[in-house]
């Protein structure tokens, strides 16, 4: 390829950069114009409230072996499966058993240890949690 062919490969590149960033320009001054407009509908209902910075709601880092929502409705069918509370350890096993994941692979076993776990404590409202002889158990109510 000589020096020619390149340069015009990098100009057209160039150009199509450019072009993308003058749409997302575009696009931000919409958005700061609806902005704008939810902020002025927001004083027309409630003079009082004064223009507050906008809270940002970070997304969500979702991992490798659940769909969103999906953690939470398989450790629903384990809990209902079982006669008494679970344990979290065997709840984080029953999952995984059923997920398919390994259950010798340590690492693995740990980090669906934290979402199972993250997981209960989200569910309060329909997942009872209960505590003897320091050990935490896990029921559906």
């Amino acid at each position: 390829m000589s020096a020619r062919e390149i340069i015009s490969a990098l100009r057209d590149k160039r150009s199509e950069l450019a072009d993308a960033i003058a749409e997302l320009e575009r696009q931000v001054d919409r958005q700061r114009a609806d902005l704008g407009h939810v902020d002025a509908t927001i004083r027309l209902f409630d003079p009082s409230i004064e223009d507050e910075a906008p809270r940002s709601t970070a997304p969500r880092a979702h991992n490798n072996w659940f769909r969103p929502g999906e953690c939470r409705r398989r450790i629903y069918d384990v809990l209902r499966e079982a006669t008494e509370p679970m344990t979290t350890r065997d709840v984080v096993a029953g999952v995984m058993k059923a997920k398919g994941l390994p259950a010798d692979d340590a690492r693995t076993r740990e980090l669906v240890h934290k979402t199972v776990l993250c997981s209960l404590n989200r569910a309060r409202d329909t997942i009872e949690r209960s505590e003897a002889a320091g050990v935490t158990a896990w029921r559906v109510i």
